[in-house]
């Protein structure tokens, strides 16, 4: 099985030519920003895609 890398670029460009949009491509935090940080914005990026979160605290 051979595996292709591509850069974010290329995936994006990709799915452009397919016709298709990347829903879930939001950026939650980098390097620098916490575990709990990262959490929280995941959440609430989920929550606006329209998921329902269980036992969030």
């Amino acid at each position: 099985m051979k595996l292709k890398i591509q850069s974010i670029k290329d995936y994006f460009k990709s799915k452009k030519d397919k016709g298709l949009k990347p829903v879930f491509f939001k950026k939650i935090g980098d390097q620098n920003t916490s575990r709990d940080e990262m959490k929280k914005n995941l959440i609430k990026v989920l929550e606006s895609q329209g998921f329902k979160i269980k036992n969030k605290k």
